[in-house]
């Protein structure tokens, strides 16, 4: 055990020896032209015109025939594309507004910005008026600009309900194929700027390819802000859920390189009380920063037009920091040594105590665990039969916007009658394992152990095969935790076995809060996550494996008050 977890550590200290340095691509020198003035002009016209832009509704489609008005002025012929979508319930109909500046070659690099507001906002102004404003002031310098590639202006619905309208595009859109790179511009924050924030990850799929963030950011750089990026335990973090918050998302999902840029305002604290509330009015918006985050957009799309050829990288590079970068199939196996100490364990443990297992104990501990599995599995079945019965909101994959009403406001009485109609089934397994295993010998700790080990690896080995990244950050403590941890009869050491077999769910209860924080799920976590589970935002498979782990806790919980312990 201690010469594996050498081995683990060793072999991480001198990872980073094979990652490779990312070299960015030259960006091309050219003048900005980006009109702040103009950019401002069309902001506050467009928010004040249309100040509840929420899809689906007759204001939101007047505000589509704003865009199309501005951007035929500006010489386009202007297309669009129409979707439908579920929001709470009622069928919607969304619309895309695409304008194609052709370009020499056949590629196309698609500048995408929603402007779809929340149902709790006023005017958008920071999500995301300013960024259609900034949008249409760039379709106004490219539109008399020459380039080598064709520029692609479209303007998304449904942005704020999961990116909806960006997924129609990069699934639907007839030339997709030509569409090399894409720039998604996501929330221009209110008062003067601390930073400009480049996003990565996808839509529960994909991630910005090295070669795309490199140059966004070398781009962005050139405002002398801040430029704030994903790298290292963040991306980590980012990998193990993807869940992405702008329409670059949907892009990566469809396997096309994207990137969203975003700010964030010096005053925090009031960004996020202004957000999705009816003070995200233009009077927050400063000048200086709509030219700081137009210039930056101007740069990074000179620099995709004007980069000779666009590099074939994966997504699966994972950025250490800087310019370091680790190829995908190291990080798979830094992720699988990382759980070598618990398997050598389980190894020797197995030599060791195998004489224990018997057929009987064998079969004991499985029905003990599907006892305690049923019912966590039960949850998915009564989630989806409320969903079904129409006694949850329908979405068609986020959950409710942040600080919408139906997030603030959870049904109660059918959380109850869920988590209860699990209950009763939790003790209904207990009550049959009871009668059931009246006539099996006496449970061995030893053996039942020796069985969630090897259930333990199952579920580890499946979470390796799903998301690496997901494997390592969730599983990973409770493996070597529940590994180590032996049996006690003394009060005090169970008490303290128990304490530690809980903490195993830190990982867990880290990315609830981490969660709360970027997501802003409302008064209660619990029927955001009911809500998330029910669309798809969290996946079956992400479920099964979750409530596996959670049901094998429970069962090194139970095993600890078995009589055989040493």
């Amino acid at each position: 055990m201690l010469a594996a977890t050498g081995i683990v550590l060793l072999t991480w200290l001198l990872s980073p020896l094979a990652a490779r340095r990312e070299i960015p691509l030259a960006i091309p020198q050219s003048t900005l032209s980006f009109n702040t003035a103009n950019a401002c002009r069309v902001t506050e016209e467009f928010v004040a015109q249309f100040p509840t832009r929420v899809f689906g509704s007759l204001e939101s489609r007047q505000s589509s025939g704003y865009l199309i008005d501005a951007l035929t002025e500006l010489g386009f012929k202007v297309e669009y594309s129409h979707f439908d979508a579920r929001i709470e319930g009622p069928k919607k109909v969304g619309r895309n507004i695409l304008a194609l500046k052709e370009g020499k070659e056949t590629e196309t690099i698609v500048l995408i910005a929603h402007f779809d507001t929340a149902p709790t906002t006023e005017q958008g102004a920071m999500k995301n008026g300013a960024a259609v404003g900034v949008l249409l002031e760039l379709a106004r310098l490219f539109a008399a600009t020459p380039t080598r590639r064709n520029l692609l202006f479209a303007f998304s619905d449904a942005g704020e309900w999961g990116m909806l309208g960006a997924r129609e595009l990069a699934e639907n859109y007839p030339e997709r194929d030509s569409i090399v790179a894409v720039l998604s511009l996501d929330h221009v924050s209110l008062g003067e700027l601390d930073s400009l924030l480049l996003e990565a990850n996808g839509q529960l799929v994909g991630f910005s390819p090295p070669w795309l963030r490199r140059l966004a950011e070398d781009a962005a750089e050139t405002q002398r802000l801040p430029v704030a990026a994903s790298s290292g335990l963040k991306e980590h973090f980012e990998r193990a859920i993807l869940i992405s918050r702008a329409d670059h998302g949907p892009f990566l999902r469809a396997g096309i390189p994207a990137i969203n840029l975003g700010s964030t305002s010096v005053d925090r604290a009031r960004a996020r009380a202004v957000y999705h509330s009816a003070q995200d009015t233009i009077e927050n918006i400063q000048a200086a920063s709509i030219e700081i985050y137009g210039r930056a957009a101007e740069r990074i799309v000179a620099a995709l037009d004007g980069v000779p050829s666009i590099p074939s990288e994966t997504s699966g590079y994972f950025r250490l920091w800087g310019s370091r970068f680790m190829a995908p199939q190291v990080m798979v196996f830094l992720h699988c040594l990382l759980f070598l100490p618990p398997a050598v364990f389980f190894f020797f443990y197995a030599k060791n105590h195998h004489g224990q297992l018997s057929r009987l104990g064998i079969v004991r501990e499985l029905l003990a665990y599907a006892g305690t599995l049923l019912p966590l599995l039960s949850l998915y079945f009564f989630v989806f039969l409320a969903r079904g019965l129409r006694k949850i909101p329908i979405y068609e994959l986020y959950p409710a916007t942040p600080k919408d009403p139906v997030l603030d406001n959870p049904p109660w009485g059918l959380l109850g009658i869920i988590f209860g109609a699990a209950f009763i089934i939790a003790v209904t397994c207990a009550i049959i394992e009871k009668l059931s295993f009246e006539d099996f010998p006496k449970p061995n700790y030893s053996a039942s152990k020796l069985v969630l080990l090897s259930l333990m690896i199952l579920v580890v080995t499946g979470a390796i095969l799903h998301n690496s990244y997901w494997a390592a950050a969730f599983l990973l403590l409770p493996a070597w935790i529940w590994t180590l941890i032996d049996g006690a009869r003394s009060l005090r050491k169970r008490s303290i076995n128990l304490l530690l077999i809980c903490a195993a769910a830190i990982p867990y209860f880290a990315m609830l809060s981490i969660h709360a924080r970027e997501f802003n799920p409302g008064g209660s976590l619990i029927w955001y996550q009911v809500l998330a589970l029910s669309t798809g935002l969290f996946t079956e498979t992400g479920f099964y494996l979750a409530v596996a782990a959670i049901a094998l806790g429970i069962r090194f919980i139970c095993i600890q008050f078995h009589e055989s312990v040493a």
